[in-house]
């Protein structure tokens, strides 16, 4: 059954316990696309993840207003990019820690050396000073 596009309200099907708050948010985010577009955002997010596998879900019981497999190829899509985003995080978090407590580099040196995530490394200095304040 399809959702329709007058339709005020959404329903998810099941969704397993451990599924992290931010896919949930996505997900809702996703459900709001127009109907025709859905298939062009999904698309999107299988251009920048390479892997599509599914992640099978119960069937609901009560109700099927949005088909399980568009659920949990989308639910799988994020979970990657979030990953994706978080791993990347980590990694320049402990660079930026490494060069200026280790190799002692100022902020100018590391925005120098890696220019493309200055903002992460600008953001990341204030945040270590305010934590080493304490």
């Amino acid at each position: 059954m399809k959702m329709s596009e007058n339709n005020d309200y959404i329903q998810l099907p099941p969704l397993k316990k451990d599924t992290p708050d931010d896919v949930v948010a996505f997900m809702w985010e996703y459900m709001k696309v127009p109907e025709d577009s859905r298939e062009k955002v999904k698309n999107l997010l299988k251009d920048a993840n390479e892997n599509g596998a599914k992640i099978s879900h119960q069937a609901p019981t009560l109700y099927d207003v949005v088909p399980k497999e568009e659920i949990a190829e989308f639910e799988e899509l994020m979970r990657q990019t979030i990953a994706d985003i978080v791993s990347e995080a980590s990694s320049v978090a402990c660079w930026v820690y490494v060069q200026k407590y280790v190799k002692h580099k100022t902020l100018n040196e590391m925005l120098q050396e890696l220019p493309d995530v200055g903002q992460f490394i600008l953001a990341m200095d204030t945040w270590f000073e305010k934590l080493m304040e304490k």
